[in-house]
């Protein structure tokens, strides 16, 4: 029996069990408005490798899923504030991707069937105030306003918003114009990747899917991911590769107790869309690292120098040279679909060029358990990230 039979077994087994757990978890952690998980399946492991907390990729999701993510939105408003008719998304600041832009007018779609009305903001430098076209990549322009504050109120145009949904991660900062106003955003602009730490999320994670394992007493490493920090790293020093390797020593011979082949991932702590990352299956080969490979992980998103990372061990995948992606609204699966990318093997980073994207129309109770997981250890996150930086929710939902 696959890993994935004997899970879906697992959970249809213990559906009340594991909905109390999820209840109770999700109370606690209370998730933001969406998520997407990548994840991974071996012959012996399901787990999340990371969760976004800003998706940019609802133009992959299925005409079925759009519907189901719609559902899963007005369910949201229903509950947490039935007021909200009007959101101004504020996107990525400066992509002229035709890709993303098919992303955010899906995320307009699915909000237009929950009966909302939608608008894009941009934020500029200066007190501009334009109207802009972006090229999807099909006929349909996606038009954006720039924002302006009025009364601790952001409007664009003449379009004044009940909540602002937030699509752009800030690698770099979180602007000071969505600052001490009235209007309900989502998800908190502190917790961009300016401040999200990949290890504080994984701490979360794997106590959660240790909790998780025990619940339903099996193997505990049937979900973690082992996740090791090593800080302060100036790439082009040999004495902190030379550091970063014996961590790197340390995880493989952990990994290699429970398997004949292991190798780790060293990933940038802070950073996504699979930038500063590489598959390593021995330290020297970080170590002796070549002026290339050193200058491929010494740049992250946005320019960002490295400062940390993390050592992370690699799930092969059953898949060969795809993984699942989960998107969640509100918590409940809202759709998935597969990351592809040819030119690379199932032990490989598969966010990187080449990558493609195949629509999912089922899903995996078992895929969805991980990706729900991955989203209550993202509410965690946001709470400690909030907490240790003396922030608060703005008007709360």
């Amino acid at each position: 029996m696959s890993i994935i039979k004997e899970i879906n077994s697992l959970i249809s087994n213990n559906k009340e069990l594991i909905s109390n757990w999820l209840f109770e978890k999700t109370k606690e952690s209370e998730p933001p408005f969406y998520t997407s998980t990548d994840i991974r399946v071996s012959d012996k492991k399901i787990t999340a490798v990371d969760t976004n907390i800003f998706p940019a990729g609802f133009n992959n999701l299925s005409d079925k899923f759009i519907d189901l993510a719609s559902k899963n939105v007005e369910s949201f408003f229903r509950n947490k504030n039935d007021k909200v008719r009007k959101i101004l998304i504020i996107p990525e600041l400066h992509t002229r991707n035709p890709f993303y832009w098919d992303n955010i007018l899906s995320l307009q779609k699915i909000l237009y069937k929950s009966g909302i009305e939608s608008k894009v903001g941009l934020i500029v430098e200066d007190d501009a105030e334009f109207e802009i076209d972006f090229d999807s990549s099909g006929p349909t322009k996606v038009n954006a306003t720039t924002i302006k504050k009025e009364d601790n109120k952001i409007i664009a145009g003449d379009f004044v918003p009940d909540l602002i949904l937030i699509n752009n991660d800030f690698s770099n900062f979180f602007p000071e114009i969505l600052l001490n106003i009235s209007q309900t955003i989502v998800p908190p602009i502190q917790v961009g990747w300016h401040t999200r730490k990949k290890n504080i999320h994984f701490f979360f994670y794997n106590k959660l899917v240790d909790e998780l394992s025990k619940l339903l007493n099996i193997d505990e490493k049937t979900f973690s991911l082992e996740t090791k920090l090593v800080e302060k790293v100036n790439i082009e020093s040999s004495e902190d590769r030379a550091r970063v390797g014996e961590m790197i020593d340390k995880q493989l011979s952990l990994l290699n107790k429970n398997s004949s082949k292991c190798e780790v991932f060293v990933k940038n702590n802070s950073g996504t869309y699979g930038m500063s990352v590489m598959n390593i299956s021995a330290a020297k080969d970080f170590v002796n690292l070549n002026r290339d490979g050193r200058k491929k992980m010494k740049i992250s998103k946005g320019g960002i120098l490295l400062k940390d990372l993390i050592i992370q061990e690699s799930v092969p995948t059953i898949y060969k040279n795809k993984e699942p992606v989960y998107y969640l609204i509100n918590n409940e699966v809202s759709g998935a679909f597969y990351r592809i990318n040819d030119n690379k093997d199932e032990n490989e980073n598969l966010n990187t060029k080449g990558m493609y994207f195949e629509p999912l129309d089922s899903l995996e109770p078992s895929l969805g358990l991980i990706a729900k997981v991955g989203a209550i250890a993202t509410g965690l996150e946001i709470k400690h990230i909030l907490n240790k930086n003396r922030y608060t929710f703005f008007c709360k939902l």
